[in-house]
């Protein structure tokens, strides 16, 4: 099905919104400060929002509807740790951190461990935020190419440009802004699938999951010693668990937003208005994948046995082909600005922090000086991105992933080791440069080894975190 005149209107109306927010706020760019903090005065609510936007991507809005209907539910069951992981953060990392007056999180480690740390985080975040922008563009590009009919470089292209040119423009007030008219689309986006399904197949929510508890998707794997089972429910909540302490105290994306606001309390209700938000439309996901999954049994007429082993290849891809296929005009248009949305809030973020980390740690730009190296450093992190999405696409094309194992293969490689140098260094005093650096190179090696092994990828963060404290705390006796 191809989109109609009014499902353009509707995605250029959006990109036009966009571009004008940009264009409002590149006026008041007159600082480093302002360009990448918002001068610290951003409220607690619009950061929270931000927060949400950035670290959802499409990743997530596509891989846990697909990864529910081809798995079941365990992934989406992680869901419930991240209350629980909130206030560990809010207590124990976040005073440190906003107790200095820094502007990224990587001059705490300076101050920690010395000057060389800073420069080893940096690079660190640099590599992996540009990996993570390039899985977002890839996955983002190929469900806009399947709703629009677009092909992949184009797409890949379009996307990059528009957020290069509007996050270069208004700094980090541009891309908050951005980042919570995305989020709103991105919720109606999630109601609007369930709702249409219940409107077409004519059941509702209680036949979707007695179809789907015959899939023997309702009855997940618990725990197992094996630790090469793809996902059990223990490993979930831990793996969920350690990603969102590490996430959100170590990973620049989701730390800039806390060193915006005014102050401590204020930075506190950041993260809590994220876990408020991420828990309702992680919820919402899980039910589009329920509804997606009765949708498509019903218009198959075939068993479940049958129709799973039909669709289960192609789950990620369920989403986009139901916009495009399924959707009046006009709501297919939203949907797809749904996609542009969950994928431009993370770009833009990426683009923006990464020009904040080379910019202010790597480059030691001089405070009070033009801002132009900053933009042209948010256009090179913007094109990079997208050049990393061409290879990615190659790499999963040779392996078979989804888009969960994707991600927790490809984009988790550095996160429990980066954020072992934060936790030592808040924990652990008496935790040295040296130790801190040998746990962090084993927290790697360990990362490497079980991301391209047949363990679990579910193990990579929680393991990798672990064992980098661990050594770094032995190592600095």
């Amino acid at each position: 099905m191809a989109l109609t005149p009014l499902d353009f209107v509707v995605v250029l109306a959006y990109f036009g919104a966009l571009a004008g927010i940009g264009l409002y706020f590149s006026r008041r760019q007159d600082s480093a400060e302002e360009y990448y903090l918002g001068g610290r005065k951003i409220h607690w609510l619009l950061a929270g929002g931000s927060v949400l936007a950035t670290l959802l991507s499409t990743i997530t809005y596509l891989s846990i509807p697909g990864e529910m209907i081809r798995y079941g539910i365990t992934f989406f069951l992680g869901t419930l740790m991240i209350p629980l992981a909130a206030p560990v953060v809010n207590r124990v990392i976040m005073p440190a951190i906003r107790r200095q007056p820094i502007r990224s999180a990587y001059e705490y480690l300076e101050k920690r461990y010395g000057p060389g740390m800073k420069r080893l985080a940096s690079i660190v975040f640099v590599t992996h935020t540009m990996v993570w922008s390039g899985i977002i563009f890839y996955t983002a590009s190929l469900a806009v190419a399947q709703v629009a009919g677009w092909s992949l470089a184009p797409t890949i292209v379009v996307m990059g440009v528009v957020t290069v040119v509007y996050t270069t423009a208004g700094g980090i007030r541009t891309v908050i802004w951005t980042d919570n008219l995305q989020l709103l689309i991105l919720f109606g986006g999630a109601a609007a699938i369930p709702v249409w399904v219940a409107m077409k197949i004519g059941t509702g929510p209680g036949a979707w999951w007695e179809a789907f508890s015959r899939a023997g998707h309702a009855a997940p794997v618990y725990f197992s010693w094996d630790p090469t089972v793809r996902l059990t429910v223990f490993g979930t909540l831990l793996s969920v668990f350690a990603w969102e302490m590490c996430s959100h105290s170590s990973d620049q994306v989701a730390v800039q937003r806390y060193l915006s606001t005014p102050g401590l309390d204020e930075a506190r209700r950041t993260l809590w208005t994220y876990a408020t938000f991420r828990i309702l439309l992680g919820a919402l996901l899980g039910f589009c994948g329920l509804a997606l999954f009765a949708f498509y049994l019903a218009r198959s007429g075939a068993d479940v046995a049958e129709i799973q082993r039909q669709i289960a290849p192609t789950a990620d891809r369920l989403m986009p082909r139901f916009i495009a296929e399924e959707l009046p005009p006009g709501i297919s248009g939203l949907l797809l600005a749904a996609l542009l949305a969950a994928a431009m809030s993370s770009l833009s973020s990426a683009i923006n922090s990464t020009s904040n980390v080379l910019s202010g740690d790597l480059f030691a730009r001089a405070e009070g000086g033009s801002l132009a190296m900053d933009r042209w450093l948010s256009i090179g992190a913007g094109v990079l991105g997208m050049g990393i999405a061409l290879t990615i696409s190659a790499i999963v094309s040779s392996t078979g992933w989804n888009i969960v194992e994707l991600t927790g293969r490809l984009n988790h490689i550095f996160v429990g080791p980066l954020a072992a140098l934060f936790f030592a260094g808040v924990l652990l005093p008496k935790v040295t440069p040296r130790g801190a650096f040998l746990g962090f190179g084993a927290g790697t090696l360990l990362s490497l080894y079980i991301c391209f092994s047949p363990i679990s990828f579910n193990w990579v963060v929680p393991a990798s975190v672990l064992t980098a404290v661990a050594v770094a705390r032995i190592a600095s006796k």
